[in-house]
């Protein structure tokens, strides 16, 4: 089901970052190994996309539940139209969720919990 909160990319996501908490519980046993991962889980969830292209700065944006980092961006577009689309059918598709539109620092529009 499309609105299963169960499926897709959010629940992936927390996953990673529980991940991250109980490899953080190895500090005393291994903790060069910690980093390591921890490295590589940051690199799995950045929300800057690498092939994002500069030239798009509408982002539609995913937020954590504190408020306080991107999860993801889920839209990018060099159209606020367009954007604005992208953001109503993420807010369809996820109610219960964080959203901002932002271009580059100014906010647009955001919906909150």
């Amino acid at each position: 089901m499309a609105n299963d909160p169960n499926d897709g990319q959010l629940p992936t996501l927390g996953l990673l970052e529980q991940l991250r908490a109980e490899s953080g519980k190895l500090w005393g046993a291994s903790s060069d190994t910690h980093f390591r991962v921890d490295k590589l889980l940051r690199q799995l969830a950045n929300p800057n996309l690498h092939d994002i292209k500069g030239n798009l700065p509408f982002r539609g944006e995913l937020w954590d539940r504190h408020s306080e980092t991107i999860r993801w961006v889920v839209s990018a577009s060099a159209n606020v139209t367009l954007a604005h689309a992208a953001l109503e059918s993420a807010i369809a598709n996820y109610p219960g969720q964080r959203f901002a539109l932002r271009n580059g620092i100014m906010l647009i529009r955001e919906h909150k919990l």
